[in-house]
This record gives C-alpha cells, sequence and structure tokens, in this order.
C-alpha cells in the first residue's frame, strides 16, 4: 500500500500526533458528595516518595505547595506550623517514615484545618533512549476530610520532559525542576476547573 502526500503534510501529521500524546491531563477524580466550599484550610503532609531518588517527594512536596499558595483557593498552613502541631502531639514519623493518622488528626484539629493534602512520587528519574535521557515524573496526590478520612478529590499525573536531542512533535522540558513545576501546575489548574 502506498502512502500519499507531501512531507510537509506528513510532518504536519506527526506534529498533531505527538503534541496529542502530550495533551492528555492528570487523571482526576472529584467526590460528588463533598461541599467544597467547606475546606478553607488544608495542611500538606510531607509527599511519601517511592522513587529511588531521596529528595524526590520533598522537591513535589516544596512544587505542590507552591501552587495550592498560587491558586489560592485554601488557607495553606505553613509547613513549619504543621511540623510543630505534629511534634507537640508526637505525630512526627519515626525512622520508617508513617505517620500515625490518629495523631494527624489531632494535630489537623488543633490548627483548625479541615483538609489534609497528601501524595506520594511514583516515578522521579531519568529515562534512557539510545544515547539520551530525559527526566520522567509521576505522582498521585488527594485531598483528604481530617473528620471523616473521606476523599475530597485525587488526581495523579505522568510527564516525561526532553532529551538533549529534540525529537519531531516533541515536547516537555529538560531539567527536573522545570517539570516537578509544570506537573504541579497542571494538577493544580485542572483541579481549579473541577474541584476547587
Amino acid at each position: 500500500m502506498r502512502l500519499s502526500g507531501t512531507p510537509r503534510t506528513w510532518a504536519a501529521l506527526l506534529l498533531a500526533a505527538g503534541l496529542s500524546g502530550c495533551a492528555a491531563g492528570p487523571r482526576v477524580f472529584v467526590n460528588p458528595q463533598a461541599d467544597m466550599s467547606f475546606y478553607k484550610k488544608v495542611a500538606v503532609l510531607p509527599f511519601g516518595n517511592l522513587s529511588p531518588d531521596r529528595f524526590a517527594g520533598e522537591r513535589v512536596t516544596r512544587a505542590f505547595i507552591t501552587e495550592l499558595v498560587l491558586a489560592d483557593r485554601f488557607q495553606v498552613v505553613e509547613p513549619a506550623d504543621f511540623a510543630a502541631a505534629l511534634d507537640k502531639v508526637g505525630g512526627l514519623p519515626g525512622s520508617e517514615g508513617i505517620y500515625d493518622p490518629e495523631k494527624v488528626k489531632l494535630a489537623m484539629t488543633q490548627i483548625g484545618a479541615t483538609g489534609l493534602v497528601r501524595g506520594a512520587v511514583n516515578e522521579y528519574s531519568l529515562q534512557r533512549s539510545g544515547s539520551d535521557e530525559s527526566p520522567v515524573l509521576s505522582f498521585d496526590v488527594e485531598l483528604v476530610d481530617v473528620a471523616t478520612g473521606a476523599i475530597v478529590w485525587r488526581a495523579s499525573i505522568t510527564r516525561q520532559g526532553r532529551g538533549r536531542f529534540p525529537i519531531l512533535g516533541g515536547s516537555g522540558t529538560r531539567s527536573f525542576s522545570s517539570l516537578v513545576e509544570d506537573a504541579c501546575a497542571e494538577v493544580v489548574r485542572r483541579l481549579e476547573k473541577e474541584a476547587f
């Protein structure tokens, strides 16, 4: 079978296909029974880290907090204040990094927050393709009702940045810091439309 069309036509089709592959947004669940106006003050628990990079959870947590603050939808508890509240009730994690849910709930009640944002970084690594490599990031994040433990909203995203050598139709960023910032902003923008 012979395909017809000019090189310019094929280049345009490849570009469109490449961009459409990048256009899929984050996956989002919004609890239809949740009253979003109830969640005015939230605290953010440091994201868990399932990736091999020991600082991935911390980096994504900071970037996500920044995007929440920029969205100006919640009063976000300062991380240091939340850590102090957890410390006061004996709720800081042990060496295994696990938080006691009851102590987290107690700390949240004491600071007057109705929602807890928590998440986990699933992938934060360089993916090799031939002699090139590009950053890959994947994380999940959710808002949980402090009183009931019910999930208010949940989102997950996977993004791959560019390598050193551009590919026709490819888009994205080359550094982890830009990739993390872009992915967090994308999740918050989507949540602004569907949940906030």
